[in-house]
């Protein structure tokens, strides 16, 4: 039994079948089943450093040896994977299996990613000192465009307008 494996079964012994923190995500994913190759197209709804939670209401049984596609913000990750955890009607639980340094870095940056608040945009002007660009316009010339627009848009009919604009609104 390799080191995983018996890591897993004694986490799962004890109670704690998660052996690593799960962030939430949502991506796109495919769970191709190794033997048969049945294939599913579906979601991942959260990640660990360990493995991913899919949804979907068809999941593969326990134990079984998939090869997963998740797909994030045009980066995508494939490896070998076995189903830990199935919930018919909900999705299954997969732990990664074998992944490289390079997978395990990518991981690594969506979990930095989803963990981190993103950085400020500092080329925005605050909002409270902010000035118009252009001086207010008149009121009653504001209050004519807004009408036409409405107009244009369906949403006042040619009388509405006739009368709005007769009877001076402001």
């Amino acid at each position: 039994m390799d080191n995983a494996n018996k890591t897993f079964k004694e986490a799962a012994a004890a109670g704690n079948r998660r052996l690593a923190n799960r962030h939430s995500f949502s991506a796109t994913a495919e769970v191709v089943e190794i033997v048969s190759g049945a294939r599913l197209q579906t979601r991942a709804a959260d990640l660990s450093q360990k493995g991913c939670y899919l949804d979907t209401l068809n999941p593969f049984a326990n134990g079984t040896k998939v090869q997963v596609r998740i797909c994030w913000e045009r980066v995508e990750l494939r490896c070998a994977a076995e189903v830990r955890d199935s919930q018919p009607g909900m999705g299954m639980g997969v732990a990664f299996a074998e992944l490289d340094q390079a997978q395990k870095a990518l991981i690594q940056s969506w979990i930095e990613r989803l963990v981190s608040p993103p950085p400020a945009d500092l080329s925005q002007p605050d909002l409270e000192i902010a000035k118009p660009a252009t001086p207010p316009e008149d009121p009653e010339a504001l209050a004519q465009r807004l009408i036409h627009l409405l107009h244009k848009k369906g949403l006042l009919s040619s009388s509405d307008v006739a009368t709005l604009l007769r009877e001076r609104i402001l």
